[in-house]
């Protein structure tokens, strides 16, 4: 009953010493947000019985909900996702304690093997956790915009090293539990380091598509033609800006035209490849820079976004949709033959979306200036 104490207040004070950091961290609303009690779940869960477990589990989360996320007006499905994952990994994590202990629910006294269990809960508590985030994306998005298993390992790096601290914490609490206060300083520099990283998140992405803002996304277009130029690739930029959108906000509402960039945001994350920069530039305008793309690819990338935006479908009143008439029209500039600068292509570009424009919309153009 001690440890479970023990662990509790830990828990507490350390919520109490970074309640100003956690309130930022919600009031930023990034997509990803790295949640730290793993470190007091984990180690409960292979240390302290089962009830006890969840006992904690629950005081520590009400006590977030309270202190931090109410305030901030964080959304309270998104909070209930998180905490189920990460109840339920704390029980499996918990039965396999049991299973490899031979049916004790704890570890405390186990000795060396006591390290070989942690590790092993760590593994089967990390599995659980992302494998059920895997899976809601899978039924949610389908499997064709659901990213590879795998790489969301890479990406929940933040968790497994959360899981590291409470491995730390459990092996406290088996051998020297008074050490346990010593994890508190290292936890509030991670959850500062999270901080960091989200507020770099919050500084360089458009909040409405989660794509590079415009400023951001000129940053590293530069970079781009900086190393095209150098090692002789050609690049194109393409310009693409929605038609008649304003028609879309007046029919429908501004909820919908949000939709609307935000899909087609996702649709041209899906058309063109994971290393082409891709930006808004502000209202219905998009921006891409493709590096080692010839003109005549660059035309018929340009060719198949048409058409995905033509078939695009919106979710509409609980249902899918297509919006008649949903187009758009892309301007083309090609890196060197156009320009050696990002401004100078963009003004290319620029020139050719206005043809595009004027030739009745739908459509891609590539010119010169001065055409």
């Amino acid at each position: 009953m001690w440890l479970f104490v023990g662990l509790l207040v830990a828990s507490t004070v350390f919520e109490e010493i970074s309640a100003h950091v956690e309130s930022m961290r919600f009031r930023l609303n990034v997509a990803m947000h790295a949640d730290l009690t793993s470190v007091w779940t984990f180690s409960a869960a292979v240390v302290l019985p089962l009830h006890l477990v969840f006992v904690l589990f629950v005081v520590v989360r009400l006590h977030m909900w309270f202190r931090h996320h109410k305030p901030s007006g964080a959304t309270p499905h998104r909070l209930f996702f998180t905490a189920a994952t990460i109840w339920i990994a704390g029980v499996v994590a918990h039965e396999a304690v049991r299973s490899l202990m031979h049916g004790s629910s704890s570890i405390i006294g186990s000795g060396a093997l006591a390290v070989l269990v942690i590790a092993a809960a760590m593994l089967v508590y990390a599995s659980t956790n992302i494998g059920l985030v895997y899976l809601v994306m899978l039924v949610s998005a389908g499997r064709e915009k659901t990213p590879a298993f795998w790489s969301l390992w890479r990406e929940n790096a933040m968790e497994l090293a959360t899981l590291c601290l409470g491995a730390m914490v459990a092996l406290c609490l088996v051998f020297q539990p008074f050490f346990m206060v010593l994890v508190i300083a290292p936890m509030v520099l991670l959850q500062r380091s999270v901080l960091t990283k989200e507020l770099q998140v919050a500084a360089t992405t458009d909040a409405k598509t989660g794509l590079l803002n415009a400023v951001t996304w000129q940053e590293l277009a530069e970079r781009e033609l900086t190393r095209s130029r150098r090692e002789g690739y050609n690049a194109a930029m393409l310009i693409i800006d929605m038609d008649n959108f304003k028609s879309i906000n007046d029919s429908h509402g501004h909820l919908v035209g949000d939709a609307v960039l935000k899909a087609v945001a996702a649709l041209l994350g899906d058309e063109l490849r994971e290393y082409d920069t891709i930006g808004r530039f502000g209202g219905e305008e998009f921006v891409a820079l493709l590096p080692q793309v010839s003109p005549l690819d660059a035309l018929a990338i340009s060719d198949r976004v048409l058409q995905a935006v033509r078939d695009l479908r919106i979710p509409l009143r609980g249902e899918e949709i297509p919006l008649s008439g949903l187009s758009a029209s892309i301007g083309l500039a090609a890196f060197p033959q156009q320009g050696d600068a990002v401004e100078d292509l963009l003004h290319v570009a620029d020139a050719a979306l206005y043809r595009a424009k004027r030739e009745g919309r739908d459509r891609v153009e590539y010119s010169y200036i001065g055409d």
